[in-house]
């Protein structure tokens, strides 16, 4: 398409519904910012106004088969997912690291990212920052020219070999200056709102595997953080060269003189705090002079808002290197993560354990963790264990609130006894509480399909701008969003995503099966730039309805750049969960991301005592009547899904014993009853929830009841030929209630009967232990009534044995009887 490196180098990405709670990972949306990278590759496409479903199928098809005609939807999967990343520990050999020797102070440096500090400690070192300039202009200045000089020949078009030669020339100079670009390299390439996919892919080849430095300089180091006088007081053995080298630190393996486990003693690379914080010095003095640049070539004036931005990445980036080189933090978020997933009922899942006696600022000793990478392992469990994965990162992102950032395969083993060890703390994502129920309530309504509430959702979690809330309610994105969050949760991947998108596309433009490839393209484009005009015009852009193509598309995507950003957060999310879905994919071609957050959501809104978190739950259960108390009632469907997910949450986290969790066994009579039991007595949202449905159907049993027992009684006729039933003149001899809504089933009596009806059936088939019933027919009615029969048995004598508990729960039923009650005579009223 004539895409050049230097659109490349900066892309202002909307990678939106890629990014959403990290659950569309097989989306691939990529595309440059209107009026800023003026690249005729794929540009995102927007509904131009309420359309169906099919609208936004057909073009949202279109960008699929733009984008696979070039690779780039695979390119990008891949790219988010990690698997390009390299872990050969030799092929770094050779590379000679570029560092700049720096003279001590009566200052010190700052051991936490500060811009203005850091500044004022180099102000007084010009010799460090001309010296690391003169070497970013020796090593990268030939790359740069020899790059200019390619772009000037036209030889750096997309996915050409030129742009790869031009990338992986790029490699070579980001490892020769060092640590900080060998990792800026590395976190440039999970940033699909930066760079292109073919750029991620071959910067994820970034080797983090540096040449060691000398083990004596090591040693030495060990000695004096551990304080002792030979490195054997400590480890009976320990290997004479390092097993691994990054580029902050090495690992050793040696084995404790005190109880002789094995274990991983890693130490830091001497001086990389301080290179660390020259470089990022630097990079915010140039990062300026960039920007101007890069908008130069793009033809483009820079903005101060550009500058402000590009200044920003280098702080986010800066506060993570930094942090990487804080072993004692990065033990602390390895023994935390340990902690609250045992406290949390997480058995399958581990960290590897802190020796906290041998923790220094610059050595870190943890158990040594045998086992093999979940992604290249051919056992059975694996399965299991990536739903393990999703529950555990689930529980970071939305309880625990520490995110581990990290999470390429090679981060994550299956251990030798069959659990799923986290490696590599240095870098976390903390994640507000405030984010984590926006994110839970988010979710939930995806679930429940409530997609009008997810507008609102945008602006908390930080996507859409506030004053742009009503544009986004009125341009109708939730119906396409709609669409492709239920095409996801049918699982496979990118893949098939895109082919189910594709087989719906035909269906709507050509049902025959007459046009070609090409020929139905150019009709779902005609389609779109026909409508695209039609929203310009209703947002009031003059002379939209005879713009050429390239102004249409410009305008649309002004548009989405004024509705939209993404969030910094976002990207570490949908990576994470972009690297689980590619684990998955790899031993279920069927495997849906979107299905495996289930069993955590319905796990957290069942049992958090929030109030966000009992709005989440009324929405998933009541659906968009959530909020009417004197109409809604309990979907059989939703609450059966939401149990099974529950039920899933317990299978795929308990401690290892070979089940498959996908295979889930019935409930015990015994334990559901506890259950329900100890909803009732615990207050809570469920317990709120239901008390108030149970109360309902209670009552409009009662009723129906009555109805049946007066319309079987004898009937007696009075003076003056009025007809009543025997039973209703003994109990309302003056006919006072006859026609009251206090006797009377109404249309959500009859609903919520029919409700519970079917959540008994649910029941039925979710607990076991019942008595085989020899009457059970074909349909198995019969033993459906002998389980529900025993659960009502192990209620009544469970219910006895807690009995000092059930004055308490009789008033809140009684108070929520009395609600209703009101609530039904003034609408009588």
């Amino acid at each position: 398409d004539g895409l050049h490196l230097s659109h490349i180098v900066v892309r202002p990405a909307m990678p939106l519904l890629l990014a959403l709670s990290g659950l569309a990972p097989g989306l691939a949306l990529h595309a440059p910012a209107a009026a800023r990278a003026r690249s005729p590759c794929m540009q995102i496409k927007s509904p131009e106004r309420p359309g169906s479903v099919a609208d936004m199928s057909a073009a949202m098809a279109d960008m699929r088969e733009q984008l696979a005609a070039d690779e780039r939807t695979s390119a990008l999967i891949s790219a988010m997912r990690g698997t390009n990343i390299n872990d050969d520990d030799n092929a770094a050999s050779g590379t000679t690291l570029q560092v700049v020797e720096m003279r001590a102070g009566d200052d010190s440096l700052p051991t936490e990212y500060d811009p203005a500090a850091l500044s004022a400690y180099f102000r007084k070192r010009p010799g460090a920052v001309l010296t690391r300039i003169g070497q970013l202009a020796l090593y990268g200045g030939a790359w740069v020219a020899k790059t200019l000089l390619s772009a000037l020949r036209g030889e750096l078009t997309s996915g050409s070999e030129g742009e790869v030669a031009a990338v992986a020339g790029l490699r070579d100079v980001l490892v020769s200056l060092g640590p900080f670009y060998i990792k800026l390299g590395q976190a440039l390439s999970i940033r699909p709102d930066i760079l292109s996919p073919q750029a991620m892919v071959q910067l994820q080849q970034l080797c983090d595997k540096v040449p060691p430095f000398e083990s004596a300089v090591a040693m030495q180091c060990v000695r004096d953080e551990l304080g002792v006088e030979d490195v054997s007081e400590l480890f009976s053995t320990i290997t004479p060269e390092p097993v691994a080298a990054a580029s902050l630190g090495q690992v050793y393996k040696a084995t404790l003189r005190e109880g002789g486990d094995e274990v991983a003693v890693k130490v830091q690379r001497p001086g990389i705090l301080a290179e660390i914080a020259l470089d990022l010095h630097v990079l915010r003095l140039l990062t300026p002079l960039q920007t101007m640049f890069q908008n130069a070539v793009n033809g483009v004036q820079t903005q101060p808002e550009d500058i402000a931005v590009a200044l920003q990445l280098v702080d986010e980036w800066g506060r993570g290197f930094v942090a990487e080189t804080d072993y004692r933090l990065e033990a602390r978020n390895t023994a935390g993560f340990a902690a609250s997933m045992k406290a949390r009922g997480l058995d399958a899942v581990c960290a590897p354990v802190v020796v906290e006696r041998l923790v220094r600022d610059t050595v870190l000793v943890t158990e040594w963790v045998d086992g093999s990478r979940l992604d290249s392992d051919a056992s059975p469990d694996v399965p299991r264990l990536c739903g393990v994965a999703i529950n555990a990162y689930l529980t970071m992102l939305l309880d625990t609130g520490v995110l581990h950032c990290d999470p390429h395969p090679g981060n994550l083993l299956r251990t030798t006894d069959g659990k799923l060890c986290i490696l590599d703390w240095g870098m976390t994502l903390g994640v507000p509480q405030d984010l984590q129920y926006s994110l839970i309530e988010f979710i939930a309504h995806v679930n429940a399909e409530d997609y009008a509430a997810m507008p609102d959702d945008f602006v908390r979690l930080g996507f859409t701008p506030p004053e742009q809330l009503e544009r986004v309610r009125a341009s109708n994105l939730t119906e396409g969003l709609s669409f492709v969050l239920r095409q996801l949760s049918q699982g496979g991947g990118g893949k098939k995503l895109q082919a189910r998108v594709r087989d719906e596309w035909r269906e709507q433009y050509d049902p025959g099966g007459l046009l070609s490839k090409e020929e139905l393209r150019a009709k779902v484009r005609e389609g779109f730039y026909a409508q695209a005009r039609t929203q310009l015009e209703a947002d009031g852009v003059e002379g939209a309805s005879v713009m050429d193509v390239q102004n249409v598309m410009e305008k649309m995507q002004q548009r989405n750049r004024e509705l939209f950003q993404v969030p910094p957060y976002i990207l570490y999310v949908a990576r994470a969960f972009s690297t689980l879905e590619g684990i998955g994919l790899s031993s279920d071609p069927d495997y849906s991301i979107v299905q495996e957050t289930l069993p955590y959501i319905s796990r957290r809104i069942m049992s958090d005592p929030s109030p966000r978190t009992a709005g989440a739950l009324e929405t998933f259960v009541f659906g968009d009547v959530k909020d009417d108390r004197t109409a809604r009632v309990l979907s059989p469907k939703r609450v059966e899904t939401l149990l099974q997910g529950a039920r899933k949450y317990a299978a795929a986290t308990a401690a290892v014993d070979g089940a498959d969790p996908t295979l889930l066994q019935p409930l015990d009579t015994e334990a559901a009853a506890d259950a329900l039991l100890d909803t009732l007595q615990t207050p809570s949202p469920l317990q709120a929830l239901v008390v108030e449905q149970l109360t309902l159907v209670l009552a409009a049993s009662s009723r129906q009841l009555w109805s049946r027992l007066r319309d079987a009684s004898p009937r007696v006729e009075l003076a003056g030929g009025e007809d009543r039933s025997l039973l209703g003149l003994l109990v309302d001899p003056l006919g006072l209630f006859r026609a009251s809504r206090l006797v009377e089933n109404d249309e959500r009596d009859h609903k919520a009967l029919e409700a519970a009806r079917r959540l008994v059936e649910a029941a039925s088939s979710l607990v076991g232990g019942a008595p085989a019933d020899a009457t059970a027919g074909p349909d198995g009615e019969g033993a459906a009534n002998a389980e529900a029969a025993a659960l009502a048995r192990a209620l009544v004598r469970k219910a006895w044995e807690r009995r000092e508990h059930i004055p308490a729960i009789s008033r809140l039923f009684l108070v929520e009887a009395l609600d209703q009650t009101a609530a039904r005579l003034g609408r009588g009223r």
